[in-house]
């Protein structure tokens, strides 16, 4: 095996590696994150006129609380309100509809998102009510399916303290109500780490077996 085959070798380990750290970091946030995290969330998050924001605060400081340090999968439940709900952020006076919102705020965050280190794994439209259960009407009538993987709940926080992303969240927190509900990975089929490893070997194979063609030539 010739020397650029090593190198090759070489850096696809250290790709993986890389992967591996930055989607799996391992370091629980600490009370001090927390509390700065909050504070913001607290003094920045544009929470609607009707919605409780100290309840808020509450949630997220006991998700915080729970972290272990690993990944997270927050499942998203979104039902869009008939009419933009009132506030003093801009989006209180925006005259679109619910969804047009939304867009606005999506275009806003899904590069913030993406650069963290975070991504979306699903999104999809609800085309139904439930099929079983659900005979609340706050459990039934969804809009809209996200599911988002973030390395750690770190890297949630860091997303709605963001400056960029406190600019736009307003479209999102006054277009619908919403469920983030923190999932724990048992199983991921496909899971972002096996497809970076899967690719490296791939790469790795595919120029061996060219550079066997080309010497054999």
């Amino acid at each position: 095996m010739n020397s650029p085959l090593i190198l090759l070798g070489a850096v696809l380990c250290v790709f993986v590696f890389w992967v591996w750290r930055k989607q799996e970091p391992r370091r629980p946030l600490s009370k001090a994150e927390i509390d700065r995290y909050c504070e913001v969330v607290e003094a920045q998050f544009p929470v609607p006129a009707d919605q409780d924001r100290a309840a808020w605060v509450a949630r997220l400081r006991r998700f915080g609380e729970n972290d272990d340090g690993r990944d997270i999968y927050m499942l998203n439940l979104l039902r869009y309100h008939e009419t933009m709900a009132k506030g003093p952020a801009p989006a209180g006076s925006f005259t679109g509809t619910p969804h047009e919102s939304n867009e606005i705020y999506e275009a806003n965050a899904k590069p913030i998102l993406l650069k963290s280190g975070a991504f979306p794994i699903f999104a999809g439209t609800v085309e139904d009510s439930n099929a079983v259960g659900g005979t609340d009407p706050a459990e039934d009538n969804w809009t809209r399916i996200l599911v988002v993987h973030y390395p750690s709940r770190r890297h949630f926080f860091e997303l709605l303290t963001d400056r960029q992303y406190l600019t736009k969240a307003d479209f999102k927190s006054y277009a619908m109500h919403m469920a983030l509900v923190p999932v724990k990975r048992e199983m991921v089929i496909p899971d972002f780490r096996q497809l970076a490893i899967a690719g490296a070997v791939i790469v790795f194979l595919l120029a061996a077996w060219l550079q066997t063609l080309i010497g054999g030539a």
